[in-house]
């Protein structure tokens, strides 16, 4: 008695699928770096990126918190677990669920403050890397309007 022969459609699987993606975007950000001459560029797109990410983490903390966290505590608040009220817990414990959004705070990639990492008002404030508005959330580079990036807009309006 012969079996049947079961006929199977070749296809893609799904991860064959994405490590093409992966490959073709690491291609890409290699490919983009080559035309990008100057560090300049990278650094105020580093700048633009770590904006953004900042930005939507302190929108994730709103949204867990129904609050904007203090500036005083900025950095603990997004780097360790808190607690409904914003407290800081090093450690995940039954009251302290929330967080980290971020793994640490990032260095400011630009300007006078390069290398900074420190949370200031909005006003600049020399040797802090970044401004905070607990009232907005609003996030910004921490410069004076003299730093600019390769186009001449100021890189604390980014």
């Amino acid at each position: 008695m012969r079996c049947p022969r079961v006929r199977r459609d070749r296809a893609f699987t799904l991860v064959e699928i994405l490590i093409v993606v992966i490959i073709l975007g690491i291609l890409a950000t290699v490919i983009i770096g080559l035309f990008s001459n100057s560090s300049k560029d990278a650094s105020a797109n580093a700048l633009k990126d770590n904006l953004r990410n900042l930005r939507g983490q302190v929108q994730l903390y709103v949204a867990q918190h129904d609050s904007y966290p203090a500036q005083a505590t900025f950095i603990d608040q997004m780097t360790k677990f808190t607690d409904a009220g914003g407290a800081v817990s090093a450690v995940k414990t039954t009251t302290h669920i929330y967080g980290p959004y971020i793994l640490q705070m990032p260095a400011l990639p630009v300007g006078v403050n390069k290398g900074k990492f420190g949370v200031t008002s909005m006003t600049y404030t020399p040797d802090f890397g970044w401004g905070y508005d607990p009232v907005t959330g609003m996030i910004k580079a921490n410069l004076p309007d003299a730093d600019v990036d390769t186009d001449g807009v100021r890189f604390n309006t980014y």
